[in-house]
C-alpha cells in the first residue's frame, strides 16, 4: 500500500515545501479502499489509499529513492554514540520529510550504527544494507490503517538484523517482536494522531533501553527538543515529550 508521499523530483525536496504534498504542499487525504494510482514523479502505478487535495500521487519508492546514498556514507563515517543525536542529524538533512516512509528505514540505520559505535560486533556496512532492504519494504500509512507503526517496525528490523532473526528461527523470531510490541506500547501511551518525528524518536529510545536489558552495550541517550512543530499539521503540542521547554503550543 502506498501513500501520496512528499517528493518533488528524485533525491531532493523543496525547502518551502516540507510538509504535506510535496508537489503543492496540499494536506493529504485517506481514503477507506486502496484504489490504482499513477506516480506523479515516475509514472508507475501502484495501489493507494492516500491522494493529496490537488490529486497528485508519489510512490513510497520515489519517496525515499537515494536513501543509500544520501545518509549510508555518513553513518559509516559517524562516531556519534548517541542514536538520538544521530537520528536527528539524519532527519536533518534535506532528502528527509516531515513525513515519509524514509523513516522506516532510518530508525534501524541509526540503531545499528550506534550499536556499533558503543561496541556491538557485527559489520556495520552489511547490517546497514540489510535493514535499508528490510525498511523500505514496510508499506506507508502504516500507524493509521494497520495500527502497527513504521517506526516501530524499523526498531523490530534493528533487533531482527542484530538477531539474525527470520521466518524459520526459532530462537531469534521473538526477540524482534517483544521490542516491536513495546515500541507500539511507548506510542499507544503518549498517543497521535501521526508524527514521523515523535514516533521515530520514541522507538528509537525505547530501542536503546531494550539493547541494554538484552545484550548490555549501554547507548547513551541525551535530550533533544523537537524544532519541526511549525512543519507539522497535526503536532499535539505540550503532549509530546519533544516539546521544547517554555515553546509556544501550536495552533489547531
Amino acid at each position: 500500500m502506498a501513500g501520496c508521499c512528499e517528493i518533488p523530483g528524485r533525491g531532493g525536496r523543496k525547502k518551502d515545501v516540507f510538509s504535506g504534498c510535496m508537489l503543492c504542499g496540499k494536506a493529504l487525504r485517506y481514503e477507506l479502499i486502496a484504489v490504482p494510482r499513477r506516480c506523479a514523479v515516475c509514472g508507475e502505478e501502484a495501489l493507494s489509499d492516500a491522494v493529496c487535495e490537488n490529486g497528485h500521487f508519489v510512490c513510497n519508492a520515489c519517496h525515499a529513492a537515494g536513501l543509500d546514498q544520501f545518509f549510508i556514507p555518513s553513518l559509516l563515517r559517524s562516531e556519534e554514540k548517541d542514536p538520538l543525536a544521530l537520528l536527528e542529524q539524519v532527519m536533518a538533512l534535506p532528502q528527509v520529510h516531515m513525513h515519509g516512509p524514509e523513516h522506516h528505514a532510518i530508525v534501524p540505520c541509526v540503531l545499528l550504527t550506534a550499536w556499533h559505535n558503543n561496541g556491538g560486533a557485527g559489520d556495520l556496512k552489511t547490517m546497514l544494507s540489510a535493514a535499508l532492504s528490510r525498511g523500505r519494504q514496510v508499506p506507508g500509512g502504516t500507524c493509521g490503517y494497520w495500527g502497527v507503526c513504521g517506526a516501530a517496525a524499523g526498531a523490530g528490523i534493528y533487533m531482527s538484523v542484530l538477531t539474525g532473526s527470520n521466518p524459520v528461527n526459532r530462537e531469534a523470531w521473538p526477540i524482534p517482536m517483544e521490542l516491536t510490541s513495546r515500541c507500539l506500547k511507548r506510542l499507544a501511551e503518549v498517543g497521535g494522531p501521526r508524527c514521523c518525528k515523535r514516533t521515530s524518536r520514541l522507538c528509537v529510545a525505547e530501542a536503546a533501553a531494550f539493547t541494554a536489558e538484552r545484550f548490555a552495550i549501554s547507548m547513551p541517550l541525551g535530550k533533544t527538543a523537537c524544532g519541526y512543530m511549525s512543519e507539522n499539521r497535526e503536532c499535539i503540542g505540550v503532549k509530546c515529550p519533544f516539546f521544547p521547554h517554555g515553546g509556544k503550543e501550536r495552533e489547531a
